[in-house]
């Protein structure tokens, strides 16, 4: 299987590598239960983004984390120890580090190296959320920059080096962007995407016709209009929260967040209140995980204010009101609130156990960047399916597939999830989609995935959650 690779950019000119908390039991009603892993080796302050990847192949994810004030950490992992190894393969990069993405952008195996001027990427400016996708369906991965200072950037992989088709694509936005998000809002077979501006500048929502885009946020109603260049969107993550088989799409902002619902394909409606999510502050990283597998997903939302080092962030458990509708409550632990994030927030499980743990990252001079281990009971953390998309020659150029669990032999959803395209803090993962089973014993699983024919779903019934492969490979023809 082909190795990911890794991009990291700084506020320095882009650099591409070819790399391109405790308690006796798991959930109770007041939350989950964490441990803090290593906490000593997660101690060192100024950390910003942080993105998961397996880089060596070797079965466990490791950690990239990007710094602001130190050099730039990779922490590789061991059966769930880890160790810094950055500068031994020549990432302790010093720039300050404000995004992270892991992409196999060109499936040669080969890592670390810089190799930006020559692939047509030698390109400067305050960045934000990068991302690796395949916006043109044609199996490989295109990379797109969200910048703060200039517009857009989208650069189609073309094999051989990336051409700048951001003018005639139509998707190079001037506005303040921060976050961004690549998904198949209206289910026509590619990815769409929303970016999340600042400084008060209104969200876009770049519709996909055939690899050229058109800015529908005004008329699906995401544009968010602001009164004060003291608000804005920060970054944008999505999730299908009510299990309707559509994904939804939640936004930080500096000012009132926002949960968006959607509408089926056609729409979106800020549904914030009625899910007893409406809060205000300087929320920064939303991140979606359902860490008890009951299939509903909960929403960590960090938060950021100059020189306060514990900010309030939030846990939010997804709940069913009486209504059957979904309704959100903060149980966010203790352990976790004195080692909270600024930005860097990420679900993963680390030590493959079935359950979410939680990596944050905080680049307050007091702060750090804690990995926390999620103590679900044993039984209950097997309720879940680690599901690794690829393609058919085992590479990971599928970012925005959708994969959904159904009970098996019915229609029944129990829960769903989407293949990274970026979040968590102007990050991308590569690593498998976590998707809860509930007490189904047996399961069927379909991948929506998109390509040059559209929408191609890929189907394995009659999935055992208790004897299936973790991962369990999902090879997409």
């Amino acid at each position: 299987m082909a190795r990911p690779s890794f991009t990291a950019i700084s506020l320095q000119p882009l650099a591409m590598a070819a790399l391109v908390a405790v308690s006796l039991s798991g959930v109770t009603a007041s939350g989950p239960t964490f441990e803090l892993v290593q906490p000593g080796l997660f101690s060192a302050s100024g950390a910003m983004p942080n993105a998961w990847a397996d880089f060596v192949n070797d079965g466990d994810l490791d950690e990239f984390v990007g710094f602001r004030g130190r050099p730039n950490r990779l922490y590789r992992q061991d059966h769930g120890r880890f160790e810094d190894v950055a500068a031994a393969v020549g990432l302790a990069d010093n720039a300050e580090t404000r995004a992270a993405a892991w992409g196999d952008y060109d499936g040669d195996g080969r890592h670390f190296t810089s190799v930006a001027p020559g692939l047509g990427l030698d390109v400067t400016g305050v960045t934000r959320q990068v991302s690796w996708i395949d916006y043109d369906n044609d199996g490989d991965l295109d990379l797109f920059i969200a910048f703060r200072d200039r517009r857009n950037r989208l650069f189609r992989n073309d094999g051989d080096r990336f051409t700048d088709v951001t003018v005639e694509s139509g998707i190079g936005d001037t506005r303040k962007s921060v976050g961004a998000v690549w998904f198949d809002i209206d289910g026509d077979g590619d990815l769409d995407l929303f970016v999340a501006n600042q400084n008060g500048d209104t969200n876009g929502l770049f519709r996909n016709g055939g690899g050229h885009f058109v800015d529908v946020a005004r008329e699906w109603g995401v544009d968010a209009p602001r009164h004060s260049e003291e608000l804005g969107g920060v970054v944008p993550a999505v999730a299908d929260f009510d299990g309707d088989g559509y994904f939804d799409l939640f936004v930080a902002n500096y000012g009132p967040s926002a949960l968006y619902r959607n509408e089926h394909g056609r729409r979106f409606t800020d549904v914030t209140k009625a899910a007893g999510l409406f809060f205000e502050q300087h929320a920064t990283t939303p991140s979606w995980g359902d860490y008890d597998n009951d299939g509903r997903p909960d929403l960590y939302v960090a938060g950021f204010l100059v020189n306060v080092t514990h900010y309030p962030d939030h846990l939010f458990h997804n709940s069913r009101a009486r209504d059957g509708s979904a309704r959100f409550e903060d149980v966010l632990p203790a352990l976790v609130n004195d080692h909270d994030a600024s930005h860097g927030v990420q679900w993963v499980d680390f030590d493959d156990d079935g359950a979410l743990d939680l990596a944050l990252a905080n680049n307050d001079p007091a702060g750090g960047h804690y990995l926390f281990r999620n103590l679900l009971p044993a039984a209950r953390a097997r309720q879940s399916l680690a599901v690794n998309v690829v393609d058919g020659k085992g590479r990971h150029t599928k970012p925005g597939a959708e994969v959904r669990v159904y009970a098996g032999g019915t229609r029944r959803l129990i829960s769903s999830g989407l293949v990274d395209t970026g979040g968590g803090y102007c990050s991308q993962n590569v690593m498998p989609v976590h998707v809860a089973t509930g007490t189904a014993a047996r399961v069927d699983l379909e991948v929506t995935s998109m390509g040059k024919d559209g929408r191609r779903v890929t189907k394995i019934e009659k999935v055992d959650p208790r004897t299936a492969s973790r991962p369990l490979v999902v090879a997409i023809p």
